[in-house]
């Protein structure tokens, strides 16, 4: 795989996709076998379904998403990409939170992303329970 799929599959086919508010889009780019865990607060999203559920309930929960300033560091040989980011998110009832975070992806050899671990600088409640087992 080479460099640009890989920056494409995190940072295009996740992030942006995010901001852009497309759950289709998004999902696209998630594997059957996905997983999405945020250890610092105990939320694993296990499977793409799981996943989408969880996606759908932070879309629906944040009117404004903006990931950016993104600092790649991309393994094309091992299908890996670690990111730090910045991100700022604002509810419906405009309370905004704002975060320095870290994620580390894998994928398969199709571009699909397998594993997303998220590093959150900030307590993850509202928007984020839906679809953790």
């Amino acid at each position: 795989m080479d460099h640009a799929k890989v920056l494409a599959a995190g940072i295009d086919n996740f992030f942006l996709q995010l901001n852009a508010h497309s759950l289709s889009g998004v999902m696209d780019g998630i594997a059957e076998n996905g997983v999405m865990r945020i250890p610092s607060s105990n939320f694993v999203y296990d499977g793409k379904d799981a996943i989408e559920v969880h996606l759908d309930d932070f879309l629906k929960t944040f009117k404004i998403v903006n990931f950016r300033d993104f600092k790649p560091a991309a393994d094309p040989i091992n299908r890996r990409l670690a990111v730090h980011f910045n991100v700022s998110l604002t509810d419906h009832d405009g309370d905004a939170t704002h975060m320095s975070n870290a994620n580390f992806f894998e994928m398969n050899e199709d571009g699909k992303l397998t594993d997303i671990l998220i590093f959150a600088s900030a307590p993850l409640s509202k928007g984020f329970e839906a679809g953790s087992s």
